[in-house]
Protein backbone atom coordinates (compact mmCIF):
# COMPACT_ATOMS: atom_id res chain seq x y z
CA UNK A 1 0.00 0.00 0.00
CA UNK A 2 1.16 3.55 -1.39
CA UNK A 3 1.99 5.97 1.60
CA UNK A 4 3.24 9.42 2.12
CA UNK A 5 6.01 10.24 4.13
CA UNK A 6 5.43 10.62 7.79
CA UNK A 7 4.92 14.46 9.10
CA UNK A 8 7.68 15.49 11.57
CA UNK A 9 4.92 16.24 14.26
CA UNK A 10 1.94 14.36 15.52
CA UNK A 11 -1.44 15.54 13.79
CA UNK A 12 -4.15 17.32 15.42
CA UNK A 13 -7.48 16.46 14.02
CA UNK A 14 -10.57 18.42 13.66
CA UNK A 15 -13.97 16.92 12.74
CA UNK A 16 -17.19 18.90 11.97
CA UNK A 17 -20.84 17.35 12.64
CA UNK A 18 -23.71 18.25 10.28
CA UNK A 19 -27.17 18.08 11.64
CA UNK A 20 -29.26 20.42 9.09
CA UNK A 21 -28.45 24.04 8.11
CA UNK A 22 -26.88 24.86 11.79
CA UNK A 23 -23.62 26.76 11.62
CA UNK A 24 -23.70 29.33 14.67
CA UNK A 25 -23.09 27.04 17.64
CA UNK A 26 -20.61 24.91 16.15
CA UNK A 27 -18.87 27.92 15.14
CA UNK A 28 -18.94 29.14 18.74
CA UNK A 29 -18.04 26.25 20.43
CA UNK A 30 -15.04 26.30 18.38
CA UNK A 31 -14.41 29.95 19.34
CA UNK A 32 -14.21 29.05 22.74
CA UNK A 33 -12.23 25.92 21.86
CA UNK A 34 -9.41 28.45 20.47
CA UNK A 35 -9.69 30.70 23.52
CA UNK A 36 -8.20 27.82 25.52
CA UNK A 37 -5.86 27.25 23.34
CA UNK A 38 -4.50 30.95 22.83
CA UNK A 39 -4.86 31.12 26.99
CA UNK A 40 -2.85 27.86 27.88
CA UNK A 41 -0.28 29.02 25.39
CA UNK A 42 -0.10 32.48 27.26
CA UNK A 43 -0.96 34.21 24.22
CA UNK A 44 -4.65 35.29 25.03
CA UNK A 45 -4.46 38.17 22.89
CA UNK A 46 -3.62 36.25 19.52
CA UNK A 47 -6.32 33.90 18.80
CA UNK A 48 -5.03 31.13 15.91
CA UNK A 49 -7.28 30.36 12.81
CA UNK A 50 -8.64 26.58 12.95
CA UNK A 51 -5.91 26.54 10.01
CA UNK A 52 -3.23 27.49 12.26
CA UNK A 53 -3.23 24.29 14.85
CA UNK A 54 -4.90 21.78 13.18
CA UNK A 55 -3.42 19.53 10.50
CA UNK A 56 -6.76 17.89 9.45
CA UNK A 57 -10.16 19.64 9.41
CA UNK A 58 -13.07 17.48 7.78
CA UNK A 59 -16.95 17.78 7.78
CA UNK A 60 -20.00 16.48 6.40
CA UNK A 61 -23.07 18.39 5.22
CA UNK A 62 -23.32 22.13 6.57
CA UNK A 63 -20.11 21.13 9.08
CA UNK A 64 -18.55 20.27 5.86
CA UNK A 65 -19.32 24.02 4.30
CA UNK A 66 -17.83 25.17 8.15
CA UNK A 67 -14.67 22.75 7.44
CA UNK A 68 -14.06 24.32 3.63
CA UNK A 69 -14.61 27.85 5.16
CA UNK A 70 -12.06 27.36 7.98
CA UNK A 71 -9.90 24.99 5.37
CA UNK A 72 -9.54 25.75 2.47
CA UNK A 73 -10.50 29.55 2.98
CA UNK A 74 -8.47 29.18 5.55
CA UNK A 75 -10.56 32.00 8.15
CA UNK A 76 -10.81 32.41 11.37
CA UNK A 77 -14.27 31.90 13.05
CA UNK A 78 -15.57 35.69 13.16
CA UNK A 79 -15.25 35.95 9.28
CA UNK A 80 -15.72 31.96 8.87
CA UNK A 81 -19.70 33.61 11.07
CA UNK A 82 -20.46 36.15 8.75
CA UNK A 83 -19.74 34.08 6.01
CA UNK A 84 -22.49 31.56 7.04
CA UNK A 85 -25.09 34.04 7.73
CA UNK A 86 -24.33 35.38 3.69
CA UNK A 87 -24.52 31.82 2.48
CA UNK A 88 -27.79 31.14 4.54
CA UNK A 89 -29.07 34.20 3.06
CA UNK A 90 -28.10 33.61 -0.25
CA UNK A 91 -29.77 29.99 -0.22
CA UNK A 92 -32.85 30.53 1.42
CA UNK A 93 -35.88 31.11 -0.74
CA UNK A 94 -36.82 34.34 -1.89
CA UNK A 95 -40.51 34.30 -1.88
CA UNK A 96 -43.33 32.18 -0.91
CA UNK A 97 -43.88 31.29 -4.75
CA UNK A 98 -40.02 29.96 -4.68
CA UNK A 99 -40.45 28.01 -1.70
CA UNK A 100 -43.44 26.15 -2.87
CA UNK A 101 -42.20 25.78 -6.05
CA UNK A 102 -38.81 23.69 -4.17
CA UNK A 103 -41.43 22.10 -2.38
CA UNK A 104 -43.80 20.91 -5.49
CA UNK A 105 -41.07 20.28 -7.73
CA UNK A 106 -38.48 18.86 -5.71
CA UNK A 107 -39.24 18.55 -1.91
CA UNK A 108 -36.69 20.87 -1.03
CA UNK A 109 -35.42 23.77 0.86
CA UNK A 110 -33.25 25.35 -1.29
CA UNK A 111 -32.04 25.47 -5.16
CA UNK A 112 -28.00 23.97 -4.78
CA UNK A 113 -27.44 26.28 -8.33
CA UNK A 114 -27.75 29.23 -6.11
CA UNK A 115 -25.19 27.41 -3.75
CA UNK A 116 -22.94 26.63 -6.37
CA UNK A 117 -23.35 30.83 -7.28
CA UNK A 118 -22.44 32.05 -4.31
CA UNK A 119 -19.43 29.98 -3.23
CA UNK A 120 -17.65 30.53 -6.63
CA UNK A 121 -18.63 34.30 -6.00
CA UNK A 122 -16.72 34.23 -2.53
CA UNK A 123 -13.95 32.07 -4.21
CA UNK A 124 -13.16 35.09 -6.74
CA UNK A 125 -13.64 37.89 -3.97
CA UNK A 126 -11.20 36.11 -1.25
CA UNK A 127 -8.61 35.29 -4.63
CA UNK A 128 -8.94 31.67 -3.32
CA UNK A 129 -9.04 29.92 -6.75
CA UNK A 130 -12.19 27.99 -7.86
CA UNK A 131 -10.59 24.62 -7.83
CA UNK A 132 -10.31 22.16 -4.34
CA UNK A 133 -6.56 21.37 -5.01
CA UNK A 134 -4.16 23.98 -3.04
CA UNK A 135 -0.79 24.56 -1.81
CA UNK A 136 -1.25 26.02 1.93
CA UNK A 137 0.48 28.97 2.71
CA UNK A 138 4.00 29.07 4.25
CA UNK A 139 3.40 28.49 8.18
CA UNK A 140 -0.34 27.16 7.75
CA UNK A 141 -0.38 24.10 9.60
CA UNK A 142 -3.81 22.36 8.05
CA UNK A 143 -2.62 20.80 5.14
CA UNK A 144 -6.02 17.99 4.90
CA UNK A 145 -8.94 19.45 4.18
CA UNK A 146 -11.74 17.27 2.89
CA UNK A 147 -15.46 17.30 2.87
CA UNK A 148 -17.60 13.57 2.54
CA UNK A 149 -20.99 12.92 0.77
CA UNK A 150 -22.80 9.81 0.76
CA UNK A 151 -23.48 8.14 -2.95
CA UNK A 152 -26.85 6.60 -3.46
CA UNK A 153 -28.22 4.24 -6.15
CA UNK A 154 -31.20 4.45 -8.13
CA UNK A 155 -33.60 3.44 -5.52
CA UNK A 156 -32.08 5.73 -3.00
CA UNK A 157 -29.87 2.86 -1.27
CA UNK A 158 -26.84 4.05 0.40
CA UNK A 159 -23.38 2.89 -1.98
CA UNK A 160 -20.95 4.69 1.30
CA UNK A 161 -18.73 7.48 1.25
CA UNK A 162 -17.09 9.59 -1.38
CA UNK A 163 -14.30 12.20 -0.24
CA UNK A 164 -13.69 15.35 -1.85
CA UNK A 165 -10.35 16.31 -0.78
CA UNK A 166 -7.96 19.84 -1.25
CA UNK A 167 -4.84 17.30 -1.70
CA UNK A 168 -3.93 14.20 -4.15
CA UNK A 169 -3.66 10.83 -2.58
CA UNK A 170 -0.71 8.78 -3.48
CA UNK A 171 -1.47 6.03 -6.23
CA UNK A 172 -2.37 2.82 -4.51
CA UNK A 173 -3.30 4.32 -1.01
CA UNK A 174 -6.59 2.86 0.64
CA UNK A 175 -8.25 5.31 0.95
CA UNK A 176 -12.17 6.45 0.18
CA UNK A 177 -12.81 7.17 -3.16
CA UNK A 178 -13.37 10.94 -4.53
CA UNK A 179 -14.03 12.60 -8.06
CA UNK A 180 -13.20 11.40 -11.08
CA UNK A 181 -10.87 14.74 -11.82
CA UNK A 182 -9.54 15.84 -8.20
CA UNK A 183 -6.99 18.16 -9.36
CA UNK A 184 -9.84 20.28 -11.16
CA UNK A 185 -12.34 19.38 -8.66
CA UNK A 186 -14.68 23.13 -7.70
CA UNK A 187 -14.61 23.90 -4.42
CA UNK A 188 -18.48 25.00 -5.13
CA UNK A 189 -19.47 21.73 -6.58
CA UNK A 190 -17.78 20.32 -2.73
CA UNK A 191 -20.20 22.37 -0.92
CA UNK A 192 -23.11 21.31 -3.39
CA UNK A 193 -22.39 17.46 -3.17
CA UNK A 194 -21.68 17.72 1.02
CA UNK A 195 -24.88 19.22 1.82
CA UNK A 196 -26.88 17.08 -0.79
CA UNK A 197 -29.61 15.85 1.72
CA UNK A 198 -33.22 15.07 1.84
CA UNK A 199 -35.48 17.86 2.75
CA UNK A 200 -32.99 20.36 2.06
CA UNK A 201 -31.78 20.13 -1.41
CA UNK A 202 -32.55 17.72 -4.27
CA UNK A 203 -29.63 14.39 -5.21
CA UNK A 204 -26.54 15.98 -6.55
CA UNK A 205 -24.96 14.32 -9.60
CA UNK A 206 -21.51 14.03 -10.77
CA UNK A 207 -20.93 12.90 -14.42
CA UNK A 208 -18.24 10.29 -14.73
CA UNK A 209 -16.88 9.37 -18.06
CA UNK A 210 -16.65 5.56 -17.04
CA UNK A 211 -19.51 5.22 -15.09
CA UNK A 212 -22.18 7.85 -16.48
CA UNK A 213 -24.00 10.10 -13.53
CA UNK A 214 -23.30 9.09 -9.83
CA UNK A 215 -26.14 10.59 -7.34
CA UNK A 216 -25.71 11.97 -3.88
CA UNK A 217 -27.99 12.49 -1.34
CA UNK A 218 -28.13 11.62 2.40
CA UNK A 219 -31.31 10.26 3.13
CA UNK A 220 -30.29 9.70 6.98
CA UNK A 221 -31.26 12.86 8.06
CA UNK A 222 -31.09 13.44 11.06
CA UNK A 223 -28.62 10.78 12.35
CA UNK A 224 -25.13 11.29 12.54
CA UNK A 225 -22.74 10.41 10.55
CA UNK A 226 -19.35 9.61 11.83
CA UNK A 227 -16.93 12.05 10.36
CA UNK A 228 -14.19 11.56 12.78
CA UNK A 229 -14.04 7.96 11.72
CA UNK A 230 -13.71 8.75 8.09
CA UNK A 231 -10.95 11.29 9.17
CA UNK A 232 -8.92 8.47 10.96
CA UNK A 233 -9.30 6.43 7.96
CA UNK A 234 -8.11 9.05 5.69
CA UNK A 235 -4.87 9.58 8.05
CA UNK A 236 -4.03 5.76 8.10
CA UNK A 237 -5.02 5.32 4.52
CA UNK A 238 -2.20 8.73 3.62
CA UNK A 239 0.43 7.63 5.76
CA UNK A 240 -0.05 4.19 7.47
CA UNK A 241 -1.16 2.85 11.15
CA UNK A 242 2.33 4.11 12.98
CA UNK A 243 1.57 7.87 11.92
CA UNK A 244 1.44 9.87 15.45
CA UNK A 245 -2.24 11.68 16.30
CA UNK A 246 -1.74 13.42 19.63
CA UNK A 247 -5.65 14.61 19.46
CA UNK A 248 -8.82 14.43 17.71
CA UNK A 249 -11.82 16.80 18.37
CA UNK A 250 -15.22 16.38 16.93
CA UNK A 251 -17.47 19.65 17.33
CA UNK A 252 -20.97 19.84 16.30
CA UNK A 253 -24.69 21.34 16.64
CA UNK A 254 -25.93 18.32 18.49
CA UNK A 255 -28.57 15.88 17.06
CA UNK A 256 -31.92 18.00 15.54
CA UNK A 257 -34.13 18.54 18.24
CA UNK A 258 -37.21 15.99 17.02
CA UNK A 259 -40.06 18.44 16.92
CA UNK A 260 -37.90 20.03 14.03
CA UNK A 261 -37.52 17.06 12.16
CA UNK A 262 -40.86 15.95 12.40
CA UNK A 263 -41.83 19.62 11.34
CA UNK A 264 -39.44 19.34 8.50
CA UNK A 265 -40.52 16.29 7.51
CA UNK A 266 -43.81 16.88 6.93
CA UNK A 267 -43.14 20.28 5.24
CA UNK A 268 -41.20 18.81 2.53
CA UNK A 269 -42.72 15.33 2.14
CA UNK A 270 -45.74 17.16 0.76
CA UNK A 271 -47.03 15.77 -1.85
CA UNK A 272 -44.77 13.32 -2.65
CA UNK A 273 -46.71 10.10 -4.47
CA UNK A 274 -43.08 7.97 -5.36
CA UNK A 275 -42.79 5.19 -3.02
CA UNK A 276 -39.15 6.04 -2.08
CA UNK A 277 -40.61 9.69 -1.20
CA UNK A 278 -42.73 8.46 1.27
CA UNK A 279 -40.08 6.04 2.91
CA UNK A 280 -37.69 9.16 3.18
CA UNK A 281 -41.17 11.24 5.38
CA UNK A 282 -39.89 8.25 7.71
CA UNK A 283 -37.77 8.97 10.83
CA UNK A 284 -34.25 8.37 9.79
CA UNK A 285 -33.45 5.27 11.84
CA UNK A 286 -33.64 7.64 15.53
CA UNK A 287 -32.19 5.37 18.30
CA UNK A 288 -34.35 4.88 20.96
CA UNK A 289 -33.02 5.82 24.54
CA UNK A 290 -30.56 3.02 26.40
CA UNK A 291 -32.43 0.04 27.38
CA UNK A 292 -35.98 1.05 25.39
CA UNK A 293 -35.50 -1.72 22.44
CA UNK A 294 -35.45 -4.34 24.91
CA UNK A 295 -38.59 -3.48 26.94
CA UNK A 296 -40.64 -2.79 23.50
CA UNK A 297 -39.70 -6.59 22.03
CA UNK A 298 -39.89 -7.36 18.35
CA UNK A 299 -42.41 -5.52 16.62
CA UNK A 300 -44.77 -7.11 13.90
CA UNK A 301 -43.98 -6.40 10.19
CA UNK A 302 -47.11 -5.05 10.19
CA UNK A 303 -47.04 -2.34 12.80
CA UNK A 304 -45.01 1.10 12.62
CA UNK A 305 -42.62 2.72 14.87
CA UNK A 306 -46.00 3.51 17.36
CA UNK A 307 -46.97 -0.07 17.44
CA UNK A 308 -50.20 0.78 15.27
CA UNK A 309 -51.09 -1.02 12.09
CA UNK A 310 -50.14 0.04 8.98
CA UNK A 311 -52.83 1.70 6.76
CA UNK A 312 -54.08 -1.05 4.68
CA UNK A 313 -51.31 -3.36 5.95
CA UNK A 314 -48.98 -1.58 3.40
CA UNK A 315 -45.16 0.17 5.05
CA UNK A 316 -45.29 2.40 2.61
CA UNK A 317 -48.55 4.15 3.78
CA UNK A 318 -47.72 4.69 7.29
CA UNK A 319 -47.82 8.33 8.51
CA UNK A 320 -44.92 10.04 9.05
CA UNK A 321 -43.72 9.73 13.24
CA UNK A 322 -40.38 10.54 15.17
CA UNK A 323 -39.04 9.26 18.75
CA UNK A 324 -39.96 11.74 21.19
CA UNK A 325 -36.39 11.15 23.03
CA UNK A 326 -32.94 11.74 21.51
CA UNK A 327 -29.82 9.46 23.34
CA UNK A 328 -27.75 10.40 26.32
CA UNK A 329 -24.83 12.27 25.46
CA UNK A 330 -22.12 9.38 24.63
CA UNK A 331 -18.57 8.90 24.77
CA UNK A 332 -18.56 8.04 28.19
CA UNK A 333 -18.72 4.55 28.60
CA UNK A 334 -16.76 2.18 26.86
CA UNK A 335 -18.29 -0.87 25.37
CA UNK A 336 -17.29 -4.08 27.89
CA UNK A 337 -16.96 -6.31 24.51
CA UNK A 338 -14.21 -5.06 22.02
CA UNK A 339 -14.29 -5.06 18.46
CA UNK A 340 -13.22 -7.77 15.88
CA UNK A 341 -10.28 -5.75 14.94
CA UNK A 342 -9.82 -5.23 11.39
CA UNK A 343 -6.79 -6.12 9.48
CA UNK A 344 -6.45 -2.84 7.70
CA UNK A 345 -7.61 0.53 10.48
CA UNK A 346 -9.06 -1.21 13.10
CA UNK A 347 -12.46 -1.04 12.33
CA UNK A 348 -15.37 -3.49 12.76
CA UNK A 349 -14.93 -6.07 10.09
CA UNK A 350 -17.77 -6.51 7.40
CA UNK A 351 -19.90 -3.98 8.41
CA UNK A 352 -22.09 -3.17 5.72
CA UNK A 353 -22.51 1.08 5.06
CA UNK A 354 -26.50 0.56 6.20
CA UNK A 355 -25.87 -1.00 9.68
CA UNK A 356 -23.21 1.93 10.09
CA UNK A 357 -25.63 4.84 9.17
CA UNK A 358 -27.52 3.33 12.00
CA UNK A 359 -25.74 3.58 14.84
CA UNK A 360 -26.56 6.13 17.31
CA UNK A 361 -24.25 8.91 19.02
CA UNK A 362 -23.00 6.53 21.30
CA UNK A 363 -21.93 3.26 19.40
CA UNK A 364 -20.20 5.91 17.11
CA UNK A 365 -18.06 6.96 20.00
CA UNK A 366 -17.47 3.89 21.22
CA UNK A 367 -16.18 2.72 17.89
CA UNK A 368 -14.12 5.29 17.56
CA UNK A 369 -12.16 4.84 21.02
CA UNK A 370 -11.94 1.02 20.01
CA UNK A 371 -10.61 2.11 16.77
CA UNK A 372 -8.09 4.12 18.19
CA UNK A 373 -7.35 1.20 20.92
CA UNK A 374 -6.79 -1.24 18.41
CA UNK A 375 -3.91 0.71 16.33
CA UNK A 376 -2.38 2.54 18.97
CA UNK A 377 -2.89 0.50 22.22
CA UNK A 378 -2.96 1.97 25.89
CA UNK A 379 -1.41 4.88 24.19
CA UNK A 380 -4.38 5.68 22.15
CA UNK A 381 -4.59 9.63 21.52
CA UNK A 382 -7.68 11.74 23.16
CA UNK A 383 -10.65 11.99 21.24
CA UNK A 384 -13.08 14.61 22.58
CA UNK A 385 -16.19 15.14 21.23
CA UNK A 386 -17.70 19.09 22.11
CA UNK A 387 -21.29 19.13 21.46
CA UNK A 388 -24.72 19.26 23.08
CA UNK A 389 -26.96 16.61 23.00
CA UNK A 390 -29.43 18.09 21.23
CA UNK A 391 -29.60 21.56 19.20
CA UNK A 392 -31.80 24.70 20.03
CA UNK A 393 -35.58 24.09 18.87
CA UNK A 394 -36.31 26.23 15.99
CA UNK A 395 -32.82 25.73 14.27
CA UNK A 396 -32.30 22.82 12.65
CA UNK A 397 -33.79 23.77 9.38
CA UNK A 398 -31.94 27.70 9.60
CA UNK A 399 -30.67 28.81 12.54
CA UNK A 400 -29.61 32.45 11.03
CA UNK A 401 -33.88 32.01 11.56
CA UNK A 402 -33.48 31.90 15.27
CA UNK A 403 -29.82 33.29 16.29
CA UNK A 404 -30.96 33.89 19.87
CA UNK A 405 -31.73 30.28 20.72
CA UNK A 406 -28.77 29.04 18.72
CA UNK A 407 -26.87 31.59 20.96
CA UNK A 408 -28.14 30.63 24.47
CA UNK A 409 -28.40 27.26 24.47
CA UNK A 410 -24.85 26.87 23.34
CA UNK A 411 -23.45 29.35 26.28
CA UNK A 412 -25.49 27.26 28.48
CA UNK A 413 -23.77 23.93 26.74
CA UNK A 414 -20.79 26.14 27.47
CA UNK A 415 -20.62 26.66 30.66
CA UNK A 416 -21.11 22.83 31.85
CA UNK A 417 -18.03 21.93 33.99
CA UNK A 418 -17.05 19.07 32.45
CA UNK A 419 -17.41 21.30 28.77
CA UNK A 420 -15.22 23.08 30.67
CA UNK A 421 -12.43 20.88 31.37
CA UNK A 422 -12.26 19.27 28.15
CA UNK A 423 -11.80 22.71 27.13
CA UNK A 424 -8.73 23.00 29.09
CA UNK A 425 -7.08 19.90 28.61
CA UNK A 426 -7.34 20.19 24.54
CA UNK A 427 -6.14 24.01 25.14
CA UNK A 428 -2.69 21.90 26.86
CA UNK A 429 -2.02 19.24 24.14
CA UNK A 430 -2.34 22.35 21.14
CA UNK A 431 1.00 24.29 20.97
CA UNK A 432 0.95 27.53 19.16
CA UNK A 433 4.10 27.07 17.17
CA UNK A 434 3.68 29.71 14.62
CA UNK A 435 3.25 33.41 14.33
CA UNK A 436 -0.74 34.35 14.18
CA UNK A 437 -2.18 37.80 13.73
CA UNK A 438 -2.78 39.92 16.88
CA UNK A 439 -6.45 40.70 17.39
Amino acid sequence: MATLPKPEKPLKILTIDGGGLQGISTLLILDKLLDAIARNNNVPDRKPRPCDVFDVIAGIGPGGWLALLLGRFQMDVSSALAEWYNLIDCITPRSKTEELRMRLLHHSYFDPDRLVEQIDQMADFYDAGKNMFFTPPSGTRCKHVFVSALQTDSKGAHLGYHLFRTYPCPAGSKVKPGPEDPHKYKISHAFGVTGAAKYFTPPWKETSGKKGKKKFLDIQFPSPHNITELALDEMWGLYGTDVEVSVVVNIGPGIPNAADCKSIARRFSWGRTDIAAKQTTLPSNLPPVAGETAARGVRSRNRDLAGEPFKDGHPDSRPVRFDSEIPAKAGHSERQKPLARHTTFGSERNVAIEDKLRRDENEIEDHIREKLRNIYGETKPPYYRLAPDKSAPGTALNDTNSPRQSFDSTTKYLRNSNVVIDMEEVGQLIPIEISVPGG
